[in-house]
Parts: structure tokens; C-alpha cells; sequence
């Protein structure tokens, strides 16, 4: 029992702290965060805080008070934290090409892809988008003269569609000189991501695909079940919790703008679309992944060789990526919807804000985890 006291007692060490005190305005008194420690015992062993094993558990950790409440440390990532970073540098300072240790960290990453809730398409966290049956996508264009307002109503499928080649600029699933089909399943948040200002002018369209594209759903993919969770006791525990958090951080990062002057920053993020486009079997043609902007909104993206065929120099059409069996691509999975033009002038811009309050005299912070 001493030797299963002293395992607790370390797993204790890792994973919780003593909850902070603050003050209770109903009745004057002071209050502590966090569960007691029988609570957390029992999480340890899986079972209820009344069986025997807690108690007597809980009465040799001499470390630890039944008077005390105790709260979750912020999550560490600890090695695979410090992979993500040399993942990050390898790619923004040392060889972006060929990368083996990279290849082999996605690998993990992404590691049985297509296996995620294949019984059941409403959960697929690969999902095959399908004319006919896919929602439309609407893509749009902050106009700064009216003469780019005439400019996309002259030829919509041409001028709201995604940018040739020589005009494509960084974002933050593509390089630049790579063009990508960037949309989103509603025309709000179609606008919201442009962060339009107030006064400016927005014109947006409806897409629909016209052949079936496979893309990646990263917010099912954040919340897959990526099997059983490992034992406390396990001495890889936080290592294997940890792909789910890293796939939340991953998401996260996916939503963040491209700001100019930081598209470095975004070289990650690019890095994984052209995994996504090339590595996997079958190959994904885009992703989906959530609006920062539009809190029930979502975006997409179609890579380029689905969305953004080019002309060859021997005259015959191929992708940024690879062109299929006989050296052609099909064109583009996407099209415009006639009549579904829409001028938007920006009238007001709201501003949500979630807020905590901080007490004052307050010394420790608990913040979202960070790599």
C-alpha cells in the first residue's frame, strides 16, 4: 500500500496545486477553487470517493489535507510541446524541404486519419462533400472603388473565385504563388472574416461543387475519440493526452488571421495543408475548421489542386500539386451560382468579448494551455 500511496502521491505532484482563495460576497467569508482531495483520488483510481481504496489512499498522503482543496495544474505538454516548437523552427529556419523529422511528427499527428468515426458520416472526421448534398459556399471580396464592385459583377466565376497563380498572396493554409479556394458556409461569416471596416464594401457570392471533394473537419477531428483514455498510473500518460490537446492548439492556430508583416508565422500551418494534399491516402483536398469571427460560423478551404487548376506550358490543364492518372486534373471542383451576387455596405462592427473577472490581490493565473 505505501508503494501505491507514494504512486498517487507523485501523479498528485503533476497534476494538481493548491485552488486559490478569494473572497465570497454572499457571505463575507473566504472560499477556496478546486475539489477536495478525495475527489481527486478518486479520478486517479476511476471508481467513487467512498470506496475503501480512496480513504486509505488519502490517509497516507501526508502531503496532501482533507481540509484543502486542490485544483488542475495548467496543462503542460511537456516533449510534445517541445516537438511542436522544433517542428516550428524547422520549418521557419532550417530545411523546409525534405524535412524528415517534420514528415515523421505529422505522421503521428495525423495518424490513422480516416479511421475517426468512419461508421457514421454525421461524426466522419473525414468528410466526402458531395454535389447536390453539400451546403453552399459563399466566398467574398472587400471592394475599395466602385469600379472593383463592376469589376467581380462583370465576370463573378472569374473575379470571386480564388486568385490566379502570380496574384495568390500568403494565407494561412497556402504559400504564396499557391492559390487556394478560401469560403465559408455562411454569408455572415463569409464577411466577418474579411474584418471589413465600417464604411467599406463588401461583394459576396454563392459557390457549389460540382464533383465530390474529401476534406478534413478539424472540429470533429479536436473532439474524436482517439480511443481509451490511458491510466493515471500509465508513465506515458501526459504524453498520450497530449495529441488531443495538441490537435485544439492546432485548430486554434488555423483560425488566426494572417496579419501583414507575420506571414512567416503561418509556414506551419501551410506546411500541414501540403501534408494534408500529398501525404495522405486518399489525399484530402481541404479543410474545415471554425470561425473566429462568426462563433457558430465555419470556414473552409479547397487546396489548390482541386479549387485552382493552372494551364501547363504543352497547353494541357494540371494542379499545383499533381495532376491524376492521365496528366490532367478534372478543373475545378467549384463553381459559381448565378444571380447570388450581393453588395454588402458595412454599416457597424460589434465586438464580443468573453470575461473573467480577477480578484484583486490575485498572483497565480490559470490560462489556456500554450506550447
Amino acid at each position: 500500500m505505501s508503494k501505491v500511496v507514494s504512486r498517487v502521491e507523485r501523479i498528485l505532484d503533476g497534476y494538481v496545486m493548491e485552488g486559490e482563495y478569494y473572497r465570497n460576497f454572499s457571505d463575507g467569508g473566504d472560499s477556496q477553487e478546486g475539489d477536495s482531495l478525495d475527489t481527486w483520488v478518486s479520478v486517479i483510481f476511476g471508481c467513487d470517493n467512498i470506496e475503501p481504496i480512496v480513504e486509505v489512499v488519502c490517509d497516507g498522503l501526508f502531503s496532501y489535507s482533507l481540509d484543502t482543496n486542490y485544483s488542475a495544474r495548467p496543462y503542460s505538454l511537456d516533449d510534445i510541446g517541445h516537438q511542436w516548437r522544433e517542428f516550428q523552427d524547422g520549418m521557419k529556419h532550417g530545411n523546409r524541404f525534405f524535412n524528415v523529422s517534420a514528415k515523421k511528427f505529422l505522421d503521428w499527428i495525423f495518424k490513422d486519419l480516416g479511421k475517426y468515426s468512419a461508421s457514421s458520416d454525421e461524426h466522419a472526421v473525414v468528410r466526402l462533400l458531395t454535389p447536390g448534398e453539400a451546403p453552399f459556399i459563399y466566398r467574398a471580396r472587400t471592394c475599395m472603388s466602385s469600379s472593383s464592385v463592376r469589376d467581380i459583377a462583370a465576370n463573378p466565376s472569374r473575379n470571386l473565385a480564388a486568385p490566379p497563380r502570380e496574384r495568390a498572396g500568403e494565407g494561412r493554409m497556402n504559400p504564396g504563388g499557391v492559390p487556394a479556394f478560401y469560403g465559408a458556409f455562411e454569408r455572415e461569416t463569409c464577411i466577418a472574416e474579411l474584418r471589413p471596416p465600417v464604411g467599406g464594401t463588401v461583394v459576396s457570392g454563392q459557390f457549389k461543387l460540382n464533383r465530390a471533394v474529401r476534406v478534413l473537419d478539424f472540429g470533429r477531428f479536436e473532439e474524436a475519440d482517439l480511443g481509451p483514455a490511458p491510466s493515471f498510473f500509465d508513465p506515458k500518460h501526459q504524453a498520450k493526452t497530449g495529441r488531443q490537446e495538441l490537435l485544439k492548439y492546432l485548430h486554434n492556430e488555423i483560425t488566426v488571421p494572417v496579419l501583414p508583416g507575420a506571414e512567416r508565422d503561418y509556414l506551419t500551418t501551410q506546411v500541414i495543408a501540403e501534408y494534408l494534399a500529398t501525404h495522405c491516402k486518399p489525399r484530402i483536398d481541404g479543410v474545415i475548421f471554425k470561425s473566429v469571427q462568426q462563433g457558430a460560423g465555419s470556414n473552409i478551404v479547397l487546396f489548390s489542386h482541386v479549387a485552382c487548376p493552372i494551364l501547363a506550358s504543352w497547353g494541357r490543364i494540371q494542379d499545383s500539386f499533381g495532376t491524376n492518372a492521365d496528366g490532367q486534373s478534372d478543373g475545378p471542383c467549384i463553381e459559381y451560382v448565378g444571380g447570388s451576387l450581393v453588395q454588402h455596405a458595412i454599416c457597424e462592427v460589434q465586438y464580443k468579448a468573453e470575461d473573467v473577472r480577477l480578484r484583486d490581490g490575485m498572483t497565480k493565473f490559470v490560462v489556456d494551455s500554450q506550447f
